[in-house]
């Protein structure tokens, strides 16, 4: 950890850690008065935040593949972003917990009565929808541990054969990300309205503004530092 931010850390982390019980006590409070409603609330505000940790993954993975030198000074920031990965996924419990109150259709009493074709029935059966969000998480999760591990064996001398790794790994990468994040938008989003139909929804411009709202901050913050960097912290020669 840079030990000029160490103080200042060490400085709001109590008081952090005390707005997140206040916080903590609230969302009970909410979740007893009207859970249904919080639950609502709380699929927007876990959406709103893995945009932010998986637009550092697509963000991340685009810089690897053009082998961009403009990514290299914000790519801690990024890496950091897709490590908060584990804890959405824990944070994604409540709502597999809760699904019948999120869910029509994971009320088996009113799907029997829901206008829907058989192929949707299908797809919006219960035990199918969680099989897709392990494999959603399961791929966002392999192509983090395999970047974060194989630029920090970079960062210790590992050689110009990690980049040409990780490039290879960030095309197909990108590939699945597009599938994934697009049908994690229709099964955690769309369907709670069980009608539902199209053909051109994605999230990829959330997942980018976010990701990219995070990068440009350590940008701006980092323009102010640029004099103070050492030789050893430029920019790798890209080949």
């Amino acid at each position: 950890m840079n030990e000029t931010l160490r103080p200042l850390l060490d400085r709001v982390q109590r008081p952090a850690l005390g707005l997140g019980v206040i916080a903590l006590l609230v969302s009970a409070i909410g979740f007893y008065v009207n859970a249904t409603q919080f639950m609502r609330s709380y699929l927007v505000a876990f959406w709103f935040w893995l945009a932010v940790t998986l637009g550092c993954l697509a963000i991340l993975m685009i810089q690897f593949f053009v082998k961009g030198k403009w990514g290299f000074l914000v790519r801690r920031t990024l890496e950091a972003g897709t490590r908060t990965l584990p804890l959405m996924a824990a944070l994604f419990l409540p709502i597999l917990l809760t699904l019948p109150r999120l869910y029509i259709w994971a009320r088996p009493e009113q799907l029997a009565s829901l206008d829907l074709p058989p192929f949707k029935r299908e797809y919006l059966a219960t035990p199918f929808w969680v099989i897709r969000a392990v494999i959603y998480f399961g791929i966002w999760l392999l192509w983090i541990y395999l970047l974060n591990k194989w630029s920090a064996q970079e960062d210790e001398g590992g050689g110009p054969h990690l980049l040409a790794r990780m490039r290879a790994l960030s095309g197909p990468g990108l590939v699945l990300f597009a599938f994934t994040i697009t049908y994690a938008a229709i099964d955690w989003i769309m369907s709670l309205e069980p009608g539902f139909f199209s053909t051109i929804r994605s999230d990829f411009h959330g997942d980018f503004g976010a990701g990219w709202a995070l990068a440009g901050r350590d940008r701006v913050e980092a323009a102010f530092r640029i004099p103070a960097l050492s030789r050893d912290h430029r920019a790798p020669a890209v080949q």
